[in-house]
């Protein structure tokens, strides 16, 4: 069997472990699903897999260091999901960029000093990632602001001669 693609089939549940029984499979994607729990240890028994999609479930749980022996491995990502701890940084899973593992929050690189560091902005792409602002009080503000610009509009039209003599054209 060259693949699995059961992406995107509202599937739940922990991922069963025995899928990494599959070992001459090349491809597994189980992306956009609502699987839970940890990613299986099993899955380091892939010999031959070169393509591993997990992205956009809520897994949780640390990254098994069993990954790093998927020596064939040539697509990877976890992205959008709730893992935690530190990405190894050995075998292939270190060869990926950031965009494989965020927005993990709790998920880090290992640095120099064999501890963790938050991920921050893949270096190969050379530009940062802004982030939206979740602050209220900016949202409370520009909404003030568009009010009080739409009833300054009216308010010129109605009391202003200019504004009035527009309106009565109208």
């Amino acid at each position: 069997m060259a693949g699995i693609d059961l992406s995107a089939n509202m599937l739940g549940g922990e991922i069963p472990w025995e899928l990494g029984n599959l070992r001459h499979i090349k491809s597994l994607n189980l992306s956009s699903n609502f699987f839970v729990g940890p990613i299986p240890t099993t899955f380091g028994g892939m010999e031959e897999i070169e393509s591993l999609d997990l992205s956009h479930n809520e897994l949780s749980g640390p990254m098994p260091w069993q990954l790093t022996q998927l020596s064939s491995l040539g697509a990877f990502s976890v992205a959008y999901n709730n893992l935690s701890g530190c990405i190894p940084n050995s075998g292939q899973l270190s060869s990926f960029s950031m965009d494989s593992y965020l927005p993990n929050t709790n998920l880090h690189n290992i640095t120099q000093g064999d501890t963790c560091a938050a991920p921050g902005p893949d270096p190969a792409v050379g530009k940062d990632v802004e982030e939206t602002p979740s602050d209220p009080v900016l949202y409370v503000v520009t909404a003030a602001g568009f009010v009080l610009a739409f009833w300054a509009t009216i308010g010129f039209s109605f009391c202003h001669p200019y504004g009035r003599s527009v309106m009565l054209k109208l």
